[in-house]
């Protein structure tokens, strides 16, 4: 309670500035039957309130049941949350949805479009967003690679950056997500073959190779921010948030629970909470106000019209 209590008022504390605090987060497997636990929805709502937008990642939610309880979780007592999510991805039975949740009061959806070039196991689904505030239009890339295909898939990012460089005439372009750029996936002698996004000096790596995104085992950079030059301009800040407040208490057993998880008969209690949540950790990068030249009006949420209540669902794929 005293962890959620905290998350909870630094979430408050960081909305009164203007400044726009943006996360990414696989949250392992959310769906059915993880959103039907309190105790880890009450923590994932925290987790939410901290930002501004957030990504989710491994959402295995066919029929959105699960996003919808977590939007009434968020906007109970004041709907400040609206959300934006893609159609069930991957060449499996066991789809992901990248899904965003937005505050409409900081940003609005301007546009969206779902990359289809082969060469993604869950191809990302793009979306421009525009603030609010300023009216500055800025990009976001979404990513969760298949773990065996990492080399490849990163650096088949920057077709993507092209892509929506090219439709929206836009470089206030973040990648964000789950790269899985680490451990065995991504080894030292594989960032040869990640150049065009790894060497590019167009691309600014947020999150370093030696920060641990992974919440057991050895540290693992599994999960990253990546901006162009013109969005760097707007960071303050970028890391990782360490969400569970991995402690220093210690047990011993667990032993099925521990075998099935494939970690260490000796874990501490926070652990054990935290992979009831999650394997990975959030990231973050907050930005100042970006600011044009003139600036702007705020665009139309053609995808968040005022006059829906919250879980109608518009077409193609936004929820309010």
């Amino acid at each position: 309670m005293r962890l959620l209590w905290a998350l909870g008022l630094f979430s408050a504390l960081l909305h009164v500035t203007s400044c726009l605090l943006i996360g990414a987060f696989n949250i392992q497997k959310f769906g059915d039957r993880k959103s039907r636990n309190k105790d880890v929805m009450d923590i994932i709502k925290e987790i939410v309130l901290r930002y501004d937008i957030i990504l989710i990642q491994e959402v295995l939610d066919k029929d959105l049941t699960a996003t919808k309880r977590l939007m009434d979780l968020v906007n109970k007592g004041s709907p400040q949350f609206r959300a934006i999510v893609s159609d069930p991805l991957g060449p499996t039975k066991h789809k992901e949805r990248y899904l965003f949740l937005y505050r409409h009061n900081k940003v609005s959806v301007k546009d969206w479009f779902q990359y289809d070039v082969k060469g993604f196991d869950r191809p990302p689904f793009v979306v421009q967003f525009s603030s609010t505030e300023t009216g500055v239009d800025f990009v976001l890339i979404p990513i969760h690679t298949k773990p065996e295909s990492a080399v490849k898939e990163i650096d088949a990012l920057v077709d993507v950056v092209e892509a929506a460089r090219e439709k929206w005439k836009n470089n206030n372009i973040v990648v964000l997500g789950d790269f899985n750029a680490g451990g065995t996936y991504v080894r030292t002698d594989d960032w040869k073959n990640i150049r065009r996004l790894r060497d590019n000096l167009n691309f600014h790596w947020l999150i370093d190779d030696n920060v641990d995104t992974a919440v057991l085992g050895l540290p693992k950079a599994y999960d990253r921010i990546v901006v162009t030059t013109d969005m760097k301009k707007g960071v303050l800040k970028a890391g990782v948030f360490k969400a569970y407040g991995l402690g220093d208490q210690t047990v011993s057993g667990y032993g099925r629970l521990l075998k099935s998880l494939h970690v260490s008969l000796r874990v501490s209690l926070m652990e054990l909470k935290a992979l009831a949540v999650s394997d990975h950790f959030p990231v973050e990068v907050e930005l100042k106000p970006l600011r044009n030249a003139k600036k702007r009006g705020r665009e139309s949420d053609e995808t968040s019209p005022k006059d829906y209540p919250v879980g109608i669902f518009l077409q193609p794929r936004s929820i309010e």
